[in-house]
């Protein structure tokens, strides 16, 4: 409960930062963007060490009125019949990788990183001779916050994912059309690397978060195979326990108070979803998993201005999958051999097997 009594402090490590856990006031950061902005760059007073990282040049990064124009041209690339209309392939692929999945294969490696990234290539039209290209921008990219040792490969899949991006043939993809609809080639690339980071970790982390909870849970995953009906359910109780993304940062823009914890311009605040999502004013036994909660405010697509482009996406992939992985993977689920790395957003799972009865 202690992080609830005190849900605005300074950080022990960095006295620069204020830390957020109430779910209220995470909400209001998240949604008060003229005083807690996006725009790293224009206004952390602190070095940025990531700043030619694409993601903080796009509209994730940005505040209005240039953020709504960029959101409106790329929505389109998410509205439902879009999604609708990809729903098909996702079911194909997950089935393709279940088909070759067994007890000894690395469940990161052979399911929860490919479907995404099948989804992503086929939204954005990349072609099937360039599909290993684009996992290894992607790998590259996504994994870079401004270390010295990883910039010179950086560099070099930043540079080779514009020059492909710029080569579309007109009729493939979103990225073609978004080219036609009056973005710089500067604002393309940031685009797809925002797809990148946030499309495909947010996916593939929301499939591995949805095993580790069944397995971890199996009452939960025996009432889900005589009720498929509560596939939503579970889907959002996942993202609300173990958010892919367990915090996120703002930049303050004038000096002001928050939660009784002052702060000065040009300070990080930074707001945790994975505290907000068990916040008990909000949620009931919030450490317990239950798929048939309802209400579920969770914060983990974040709020406001900047709520995931892409959510309804994810939710779909993951629907889509855990039904396969239903009548693909029978029994109990047991998950074995997981390793993590610890990131600035949460702790990743970069490989675990996952075994299942006969």
């Amino acid at each position: 409960m202690a992080v609830f009594s005190n849900p605005a402090r300074r950080d022990r490590r960095q006295t620069s930062s204020v830390f957020i856990t109430s779910h209220a006031l995470v909400d209001e950061v998240l949604t008060t963007h003229d005083v807690f902005s996006s725009d790293e760059i224009r206004y952390s007073a602190s070095e940025v060490p990531h700043r030619d990282n694409p993601v903080l040049h796009s509209m994730s990064a940005m505040d209005p009125p240039r953020h709504h124009e960029l959101r409106r041209m790329v929505g389109r690339a998410f509205t439902p019949r879009t999604v609708d209309d990809l729903t098909p392939s996702i079911e194909a692929c997950a089935l393709d990788l279940l088909d070759r999945l067994t007890p000894a294969s690395d469940f990161v490696a052979e399911f929860a990183h490919p479907l995404p990234i099948a989804t992503l290539a086929a939204l954005l039209g990349v072609s099937d001779a360039r599909r290993a290209d684009f996992v290894r921008w992607t790998d590259v990219i996504t994994s870079f916050f401004g270390q010295p040792e990883a910039r010179p490969d950086f560099v070099t899949a930043v540079a080779e994912l514009r020059d492909y991006l710029l080569t579309v043939p007109a009729a493939d993809g979103i990225i073609a059309g978004l080219r036609e609809s009056g973005l710089s080639p500067d604002e393309v690339v940031d685009f797809a690397a925002l797809l990148l980071i946030n499309g495909h970790e947010t996916t593939k982390t929301l499939l591995v978060n949805t095993v580790l909870c069944l397995a971890g849970h199996p009452a939960a995953l025996a009432e889900l195979r005589t009720d498929a009906g509560h596939i939503s359910g579970t889907i959002e109780e996942v993202l609300r326990l173990r958010p892919s993304a367990g915090g996120t940062d703002r930049f303050t823009t004038r000096a002001g108070t928050l939660g009784g914890q002052p702060f000065a311009a040009g300070e990080r605040v930074v707001v945790s979803m994975a505290a907000a999502n068990r916040d008990p004013a909000v949620f009931s036994e919030p450490n317990t998993f239950d798929i048939r909660r309802s209400p579920n405010p969770h914060l983990s697509f974040g709020h406001g201005i900047h709520f995931c482009l892409g959510a309804h996406l994810a939710r779909r992939q993951a629907a889509v999958a855990l039904r396969t992985m239903l009548d693909r993977l029978p029994g109990r689920w047991t998950v074995d051999d997981v390793v993590t790395r610890d990131s600035p957003v949460g702790t990743d799972v970069l490989s675990l097997r996952l075994t299942w009865s006969r």
